[in-house]
Parts: C-alpha cells; sequence; structure tokens
C-alpha cells in the first residue's frame, strides 16, 4: 500500500480516472489483478524514490549523494515506463468493418473444423 504523499496522489487520480471511464460507459469497472499488481510496484517505487529523497537530503557526502541521485533516476524511469502501460480509459468502440471481419474469420474458422 501507498506510504509517501506522491504514491497516494498517483493512486487517486487513476482512481478518479478509472470512475470517470466507469460513468462514461454506465458500468461499473475495476482494476484488473496485473493492473493492480502494477499499481502496487509503481507505488513501492514511489515510496522507494520519496525513502531515498530523505536520505540524499541528509547525506552530506558527494560521493553518497551521487548513488543516491543514480538509484532515485532509475526508480523514476522505471515508474514512468510502468505508468505508461497503464490505461484507465476504455479502448475505442468496435467499427462495422471490424465486427464484419471479425464475422468472417469465425465463420472461416467453423468450416475448416467443421
Amino acid at each position: 500500500m501507498a506510504r509517501s504523499a506522491e504514491a497516494r496522489r498517483i493512486m487517486r487520480e487513476l482512481e478518479k480516472e478509472l470512475e470517470s471511464a466507469s460513468q462514461r460507459a454506465n458500468k461499473k469497472l475495476s482494476f484488473t489483478a496485473t493492473e493492480r499488481a502494477t499499481l502496487d510496484l509503481i507505488c513501492a517505487n514511489l515510496d522507494r524514490i520519496s525513502d531515498l529523497n530523505e536520505a540524499y537530503l541528509e547525506a552530506t557526502e558527494v560521493k553518497v549523494r551521487i548513488k543516491l541521485s543514480t538509484e532515485m533516476r532509475l526508480l523514476e524511469a522505471s515508474a514512468a515506463r510502468m505508468l505508461k502501460g497503464f490505461k484507465t480509459d476504455l479502448p475505442p468502440a468496435e467499427t462495422q468493418k471490424t465486427r464484419s471481419a471479425r464475422r468472417a474469420a469465425d465463420i472461416r474458422w467453423q468450416n475448416a473444423a467443421g
């Protein structure tokens, strides 16, 4: 669970986006197990960044500060990659062409199996 203020803020924003998508879809949407696990990883990274930032502010040696800032940058990049792949919006509605193509493919498969 998120401990840092930044992790809690990200969680709130993602939950608001999901709620907004739920209202547009007129049905209750929720995060999948994979999405919840990804959220936990994102929050853990943000919590670690917060902890490392506190250690960075307390550090007096340049060598230690460089190591801490390097680790923070790596964690920030990791969190950004995970957030980039995280979608709370609805997928676009299928077009008639997509439905027709899917139906034709299903018929071909049924004929091949039959």
